[in-house]
């Protein structure tokens, strides 16, 4: 009886694994019809997140967690629906890598060193008992935005090991408290 459990357990698993990738990615995210969505092609100088590289207003400021010459972390902006309070993208400032494929060695290492840094960061600044790093490549992958980032999603020992805050959007006050105690525990 235990076998026959166990063997529809990993059946149902499998189904959902095969489910169409539509199903996945919900129609507001999905790409316009006509945009290349493989591991190569042309890079999009108009993506998200190399508008927001190049965005100096106030707002893209506060959402900045840390910056240098290679690269950029911070989290989404105030009125998107957040994996985690403290969920933070890191991305490499270099306009053209698309996804993983196009980084270069040393843009990789920054990268892996800021991804690093911010799950220190999540920890002692807001506590965070773990924390998740996840990386798509292309339309299969459920890569939506065509330049290299990785997620650092915190996880806060609120339920069975590896159940995710429910995902939210973030008060003004809740975004600017959380930003800046990430900014404050960045390490040096």
């Amino acid at each position: 009886m235990k076998l026959i459990r166990m063997f529809f357990s990993l059946a149902a698993l499998l189904l959902l694994e095969a489910a169409p990738l539509t199903a996945q990615i919900p129609a507001s995210e999905m790409p316009p019809p006509g945009t290349d969505t493989g591991l190569s092609g042309k890079y999009d100088p108009e993506n998200g997140i190399a508008q927001l590289i190049r965005d100096k207003s106030a707002e893209s400021a506060a959402s900045k967690i840390f910056e240098d010459e290679h690269v950029l972390v911070f989290m989404p902006l105030p009125q998107e629906e957040v994996a985690a309070p403290g969920h933070v993208l890191v991305v490499p400032k270099r306009m053209g890598a698309r996804n993983i494929l196009d980084l270069k060695p040393d843009e990789l290492r920054d990268l892996m060193v800021a991804v690093q840094k911010a799950g220190i960061a999540q920890r002692k600044g807001l506590g965070a008992t773990g924390f998740r790093v996840s990386q798509n490549n292309g339309l299969s992958a459920n890569q939506t935005v065509y330049h290299a980032h990785f997620h650092v999603v915190p996880y806060f020992g609120d339920g069975p090991p590896g159940t995710p805050a429910p995902r939210k959007k973030l008060s003004p006050e809740e975004y600017a408290s959380i930003a800046a105690k990430l900014k404050a525990a960045w390490p040096k």
